[in-house]
């Protein structure tokens, strides 16, 4: 709800003729939660509602966390960026530091990434999915289910909830989520007014950003359900991406870096190295 009422008043601040009315719903992703994600569909849950609501003309857009947008859309739709980007980097939420936790301490997150990438760089293996909204996950901290959460730290901070992290994850070995921290609006590609009006809010370096680590985990194969982690940024005159994936446990894991003055190449170079090394195979395994 954060996300669609700062995609309302960017709207309507951009035009004083432009106003918006807010359509909440349910998704099966949100009423599905004793389920893990990747055993009934994938995040594709997230949207399948939504979708039917524009198709059906009951809403002109809907408004997602960028890394929660599959990789491939139907064809019928178009994704893309919207403002600025929030931190991308992931976040410890608990009372200890994670060097300082028992080898034994659980650590809850529903991310196959942030499984794998808990385990290849912090060597936890203890790790429970905790689904639902962020407030659902921190009572279940707060309650002892878990002894630490990993989140996005954007959530945490468009919610106001800066101060329940205990450590912020380097993004440079703990990759985020292709796309983590950017708002996605989805629309009808025939809605072409639609289009125009949100074309206006893309702030290029976040749009290029984003498409750049989409691109690298359509090239390797890889969907936002997989051990894969893609960031890419303004880096001197150009941009730096960096893209990983890992096996499901976190004991294998092939990276790579690149700098480049265009986001779209510096993809490509990524994802042929990751190929040349064994991405997909890696992925397929897991």
């Amino acid at each position: 709800m954060w996300q669609a009422e700062h995609v309302k008043h960017l709207l309507e601040h951009r035009s004083s003729e432009t106003n918006c009315e807010l359509v909440p719903m349910d998704t099966s992703g949100d009423l599905n939660q004793d389920r893990s994600l990747r055993n009934i569909g994938g995040k594709g849950l997230f949207l399948k509602e939504l979708e039917k609501a524009l198709l059906d003309d009951q809403a002109d857009v809907a408004v997602h966390s960028m890394k929660d947008v599959p990789i491939q859309l139907d064809s019928g739709f178009s994704v893309q960026s919207i403002g600025n980007r929030g931190p991308a980097q992931d976040v410890l939420v608990g009372n200890t530091a994670i060097h300082q936790m028992s080898p034994e301490a659980t650590i809850g997150t529903s991310s196959s990434r942030r499984r794998a990438l808990l385990a290849h760089v912090y060597k936890r293996h203890s790790t429970v999915e905790v689904r639902g909204n962020v407030e659902t996950r921190l009572r279940k901290l707060d309650e002892g289910e878990v002894e630490g959460l990993v989140l996005a730290a954007a959530g945490l901070e468009r919610l106001g909830l800066e101060e329940r992290v205990c450590a912020v994850l380097p993004k440079d070995v703990f990759i985020p989520a292709a796309g983590q921290g950017v708002l996605a609006v989805e629309y009808r590609k025939d809605q072409n007014e639609i289009r125009t009006l949100l074309e206006a809010l893309i702030e290029r370096d976040v749009e290029q950003a984003a498409t750049s680590e989409r691109y690298v985990a359509e090239f390797v194969g890889a969907d936002c359900t997989g051990a894969f982690g893609a960031y890419c940024e303004r880096y001197r005159d150009g941009f730096r991406l960096s893209a990983i994936v890992l096996s499901e446990t976190g004991d294998r894991a092939i990276q790579s870096v690149t700098e480049h003055n265009d986001a779209f190449r510096a993809a490509e170079l990524v994802g042929e190295r990751l190929l040349k090394q064994g991405a997909r195979e890696l992925l397929l395994e897991s």
